[in-house]
């Protein structure tokens, strides 16, 4: 009934904006209720400032793996959301993190804390420049502006390189898929994440277990 009614306020409303009749305007939301809706690579609009790859920054090969170059798009983003101009382990892990299912469980298994890893990482990332405070404060918020307002923030907001431990971690993922024999998934970027992880990690065996390999 709420949902009903909530319907004919909308619908009441279009009449008034539009001066249609009540059957014209339910027809409009008749209409809209029959698209599909379109899913979203970034489910949190925070981080939802691009949707492809920058190209040359990344491996010839990282295009073989379809869920690695979503993966990747993620961890940029989370690069252009704070302004940083360099891609590195912290936004891989960050990007992790913010991964749905499975992921959340398998660190629930492990009796890791992301929640508050993620937010470790956060301020990891706030102090991690070698720039004065305001100058990086004033300096990040004009590239997140810039990023957000710009319809193609990959090419408007380029990042300049990749950390060499953002490559290690890749190329420790994609050594687990090679001895998988698949393509790079979540399950092979468990390893690396860990291996960052500040107290700790389990052993490969643990995590290969975990992750149904």
């Amino acid at each position: 009934m709420t949902s009903q009614n909530t319907l004919k306020r909308r619908i009441r409303s279009r009449m008034g904006k539009t001066g249609e009749s009540y059957a014209a305007a339910r027809q409009h939301f008749q209409q809209a209720k029959d698209v599909p809706m379109q899913t979203q690579e970034f489910e949190n609009p925070r981080t939802r400032i691009s949707q492809h790859l920058q190209p040359s920054l990344w491996p010839d090969w990282v295009k073989e793996h379809p869920w690695l170059v979503s993966f990747l798009t993620r961890a940029e983003s989370e690069v252009r959301n704070r302004g940083d101009l360099e891609c590195t382990h912290f936004h891989f892990i960050l990007a992790y993190l913010r991964l749905p299912s499975p992921v959340p469980e398998w660190f629930i298994q492990m009796k890791v804390n992301a929640e508050q890893w993620k937010e470790d990482t956060l301020v990891t990332l706030g102090i991690n420049t070698n720039a004065p405070k305001l100058v990086a404060f004033v300096s990040h918020g004009e590239r997140i502006t810039k990023a957000r307002k710009s319809l193609d923030p990959v090419a408007d907001v380029p990042l300049e390189r990749v950390s060499t431990e953002a490559i290690r971690m890749l190329d420790l993922a994609k050594g687990e898929a090679d001895l998988d024999g698949t393509r790079i998934d979540e399950r092979h970027f468990m390893v690396p994440i860990m291996d960052w992880h500040p107290h700790g990690e389990p052993t490969l065996d643990e995590l290969r277990r975990l992750t149904d390999r």
